[in-house]
C-alpha cells in the first residue's frame, strides 16, 4: 500500500490503524462471548421481579458475557425474538421456551447451555453460574 510520506510521519497512519483495531476486536471477540439469553414479556409479573436483577448484572458482566433479550410479548415481539434467537444460534432454545417466561440460559461459545432457570431471584445464582460461563472461555 503507498501512503505518502507526510502522512506515514504524522503519526496518522498509526493512529488510523489503532483506531481500525479497536473497532474490530470487540467484532472478533464477540463470538467467544458466552450469552445470556433471557426470555421475557411485558406481562409477565416474574420477569419484572427479575428485570432489576438482571439489569444490575449485566452492568457488571457486560463485558464478559453477551446478554440476549428474546422479548415474547406480542406478535410483534416474538417475530423480532426468532430473528434475533437465529442470528445468535438460540432458535431452538427459543422455541422449546417461548412459553416460559423469566427464563434464563447460560450457553457456552459451543452454544451448550451451562445453566438454565425459571422464575428464580437468587441473584447469587447467577452469579455462580456466570463466574462458570466465564471461567470455561
Amino acid at each position: 500500500m503507498l501512503m505518502s510520506k507526510r502522512f506515514r510521519r504524522s503519526g496518522a497512519f498509526l493512529a488510523t490503524v489503532s483506531l481500525l483495531a479497536l473497532f474490530a476486536l470487540p467484532v472478533m471477540a464477540k463470538g467467544n462471548k458466552p450469552i445470556v439469553a433471557i426470555i421475557k414479556a411485558e406481562w409477565c409479573s416474574a420477569c419484572q421481579k427479575l428485570d432489576p436483577i438482571i439489569m444490575e448484572l449485566k452492568q457488571h458482566y457486560g463485558d464478559r458475557l453477551e446478554f440476549v433479550v428474546l422479548d415474547v410479548t406480542n406478535d410483534d415481539s416474538v417475530a423480532e425474538a426468532r430473528k434475533t434467537a437465529q442470528k445468535h444460534g438460540l432458535a431452538q432454545f427459543l422455541q422449546q421456551n417461548q412459553k416460559k417466561t423469566s427464563t434464563v440460559a447460560v450457553f457456552g461459545s459451543d452454544k451448550k447451555i451451562l445453566f438454565q432457570t425459571a422464575k428464580n431471584f437468587d441473584r447469587e445464582a447467577y452469579v455462580k453460574a456466570f463466574e462458570e460461563a466465564i471461567a470455561r472461555m
